[in-house]
């Protein structure tokens, strides 16, 4: 078998000391070595095929190479797909690898953490507090959206905030909410709730009507004769997303109805068929791409030695809602 070349045969091809050939090819800053310097380096790495070894250099630094990205136990949407994208191609053309991961099931997420030693960990999905103490006591920069009700860069905050702002602008007094079945959605649903809760409080509304149901006629047609039947009906319904606002406007044919005069119907997400419902659906867009972006910028500055060990950041930036104005609401 073929001999696997070393950073010594790098540094004695290029004319230099190992630890030139260390500086150069892990992108060490703060080395005065000059460009002439640099670009022998790479040219001898490439002649003889040498790579960094990541065990060595995790062994040498004590993480890996690695962005972890932990995720909520549910299917992956859209906006949760873009995100992850978005954050991978920033992560990648800065040298390193995203791992997106789901948080384990059972035994928590610090194993999963000690065993990858990512130069930084993003959630998505909420850690218990010692856990992420543990995650910040090895270290590892924690990066997460502010919890903030009235920050519209946590996205189901303030798609709920704004979906009921819509809403209470256009007349409406009394809010249906149509949320997935228990399974699945567990932590978004409980995190949009509340926001549509609290919005609805702050317009000096009564509590939400709130329908569980799967993307089916049937279904969606009995939580439309729910919202519609007695003294306390609903005139405007949040869908947790576009999917569901279209049951929900499945829900409304079954009986003869349409949006948005017998019931408005407002969704989340602006996915590709929204224009093309029966009314166009009136949905809040998610800048996803945005999002991760800033993610991943956070957890690069802090894999670059930018940011405090194990510190806790939150993503700042520009809004990641919009309001997509069209005829359901």
């Amino acid at each position: 078998m073929e001999r696997r070349a070393t950073s010594s045969d790098v540094a004695k091809t290029a004319g230099v000391s190992r630890a030139t050939v260390s500086y150069v090819l892990n992108g060490r800053t703060g080395q005065s070595i000059s460009a002439a310097t640099r670009n022998r380096v790479l040219a001898a790495a490439r002649e003889l095929g040498y790579t960094p070894s990541t065990a060595a250099r995790t062994l040498r630094r004590g993480r890996s190479d690695l962005v972890l990205m932990l995720l909520p136990p549910e299917p992956l949407g859209r906006a949760l797909a873009m995100i992850i994208d978005a954050a991978s191609e920033q992560v990648e053309r800065n040298g390193l690898r995203l791992v997106a991961h789901r948080v384990p099931s059972r035994g928590g997420a610090v194993p999963l953490v000690q065993s990858l030693a990512p130069a930084a960990l993003i959630l998505i999905a909420p850690l218990p507090d010692a856990e992420i103490a543990a995650v910040q006591a090895a270290g590892i920069t924690v990066v997460s959206l502010p919890q903030t009700a009235g920050d519209p860069l946590a996205p189901d905050l303030g798609i709920g905030a704004m979906q009921v702002k819509h809403l209470v602008e256009s007349g409406h007094e009394r809010i249906g909410v149509a949320v997935p079945p228990e399974s699945g959605y567990a932590w978004r649903v409980k995190v949009r709730l509340a926001a549509i809760r609290d919005a609805c409080a702050r317009y000096g509304l009564p509590a939400p009507a709130v329908e569980r149901l799967g993307l089916e006629a049937a279904e969606a047609a009995a939580a439309v004769e729910r919202w519609l039947e007695g003294e306390q009906r609903v005139s405007a319904v949040c869908a947790f997303d576009d999917d569901h606002a279209f049951a929900v406007l499945s829900g409304l044919s079954v009986h003869g109805l349409q949006a948005p005069r017998d019931l408005a119907v407002i969704g989340a997400e602006d996915i590709p068929l929204a224009g093309l419902a029966v009314p166009p659906l009136t949905t809040v867009s998610v800048d996803a791409r945005r999002l991760g972006e800033h993610f991943a910028q956070a957890a690069l500055a802090s894999a670059s030695g930018a940011g405090e060990d194990g510190a806790a950041l939150a993503v700042a930036g520009p809004p990641a809602v919009s309001l997509i104005l069209r005829a359901s609401a």
